[in-house]
């Protein structure tokens, strides 16, 4: 399971350089492989690959990378981030609402 979590990662976000990303990386192949976690942290990656691909963000993606690894509240970070942003994309809108359903 652990495999292909990793290789679907890698086809949507791309390859993993740097240590912030790495540990991004097993943070959330540890998170998906726990069934109660699973719909969350594929929203989180979700906010990522917006932010990283549609948006072009990084300074943000790097932000959320960072301090979700930090180990602070996911759907803080996320709701924080996105207030950051702002609404900028119906896709953010989208995961917002998913988020806020979360707690």
């Amino acid at each position: 399971m652990k495999t292909k979590i990793k290789q679907v990662l890698r086809e949507h976000y791309g390859e993993f350089q740097t240590k912030l990303e790495k540990e991004y990386e097993m943070k959330v192949i540890e998170n998906l492989q726990i069934e109660s976690n699973r719909w969350e942290w594929a929203t989180y990656n979700q906010l990522i690959l917006e932010l990283k691909n549609n948006i072009k963000d990084n300074l943000r993606v790097k932000e959320l990378l960072y301090r979700i690894t930090d180990k602070e509240n996911p759907n803080d970070v996320c709701m924080d981030i996105i207030h950051k942003v702002g609404f900028v994309s119906p896709e953010l809108e989208r995961l917002a609402d998913k988020i806020r359903n979360f707690d």
